[in-house]
C-alpha cells in the first residue's frame, strides 16, 4: 500500500524555485534515504510534504488524501499529526523537562490525558535508553541524548510517516554512533520513513531505496548499492563524504 505519492512537486522560497518537478512514492513500511550535495533541495522537500513549505505546483498524496488540496487549517493540522517531522536541530523546548517535551504534543494535539501521555512517553524514552533522563532539561543532555529525546517525542505520536532531516548532523563521533543505533531501532519498527542523511552505512544496511538529488531534481533512484555506484558524480560525492567522516 502506498503511504505517500509526490507528483511533479515544485516549491521554493520568496519566488525562487528550489524543487523542480519532484516525483516519487513511498510504500507502507518502506525506508527511503535521500542523499545529495548541500543545496540540492533535500530539506525543502521534507518540509514541503507536510506543507511547512507551500508547494507552488504538483500534488502530495498522503494515505489517499491530496494534502495540496486542503484549505481547512484544522484538517491540515490533523493530517500533520500523522506525519512525524524531525528537523535537524531537534526542536526541543528548552524550558520543559524531557518527559514534558514528549507528552506536550500528545496532550495538546491528541488530547490524551496526562497520566496516559506520561506512560506513552516513558515507553519511548525507555526504547531509546534515556528513561532515566525524563526529569532532566535539554540543556543537561548531550547532543546524542537530545536527538534521542526528539526521536522519542516524534515516535510517541505514532505517525504513519516519519521525515527525519540529517539526524546525525553536528554531533560528535560518540553521539553520532549513539543516534545511529537509535535510528536502527526506528528502522526495525517497520514504519514508512524518509530520512535525509549522509550516513552511507545506514543507507546501505537499513534503506530499501535511495533517492539521490542535485539542484532540486532527482538524479537517480533505486536499490542503495545500485544508486551509489550509478555514475561518476554520485561516486565522487560518496567518496567525499566518506573522507569527511573518516576525518571527523
Amino acid at each position: 500500500m502506498t503511504t505517500l505519492r509526490v507528483e511533479n512537486l515544485r516549491a521554493g522560497y520568496k519566488g525562487e524555485e528550489v524543487l523542480h518537478g519532484i516525483s516519487f512514492s513511498v510504500n507502507s513500511s518502506e525506508r527511503v534515504v535521500i542523499m545529495g550535495p548541500s543545496g540540492s533541495g533535500k530539506t525543502t522537500l521534507l518540509k514541503a510534504i507536510p506543507r511547512l513549505v507551500e508547494p507552488s505546483a504538483g500534488r502530495i498524496i498522503f494515505k489517499g488524501v491530496d494534502i495540496t488540496a486542503i484549505r481547512d487549517e484544522k484538517r491540515l493540522r490533523e493530517i500533520r499529526s500523522r506525519i512525524g517531522y524531525l528537523p535537524q536541530h531537534y526542536g526541543l523546548f528548552l524550558h520543559m523537562k524531557v518527559i514534558d517535551n514528549v507528552t506536550f504534543p500528545l496532550r495538546v494535539v491528541k488530547k490524551i490525558p496526562k497520566k496516559r501521555a506520561e506512560e506513552i512517553a516513558l515507553k519511548y524514552l525507555r526504547l531509546f535508553g534515556i528513561e532515566d533522563l525524563a526529569e532532566k532539561y535539554p540543556s543537561q543532555l548531550s547532543g546524542g541524548q537530545q536527538q534521542r529525546a526528539a526521536l522519542a517525542r516524534t515516535l510517541a505520536m505514532n505517525p504513519d510517516l516519519l521525515l527525519l532531516d540529517e539526524p546525525t548532523s553536528a554531533l560528535d563521533p560518540e553521539s553520532r554512533l549513539d543516534v545511529l543505533e537509535a535510528l536502527y531501532d526506528v528502522a526495525r519498527m517497520g514504519k514508512a520513513m524518509i530520512i535525509v542523511t549522509h550516513e552511507i552505512d545506514f543507507a546501505l544496511e537499513a534503506a530499501d531505496r535511495i533517492i539521490y538529488m542535485e539542484k532540486g531534481r532527482i538524479i537517480a533512484e533505486g536499490d542503495p548499492h545500485d544508486v551509489l555506484n550509478s555514475n561518476p558524480r554520485i561516486r565522487s560525492f560518496i567518496q567525499k563524504i566518506a573522507g569527511n567522516m573518516a576525518d571527523a
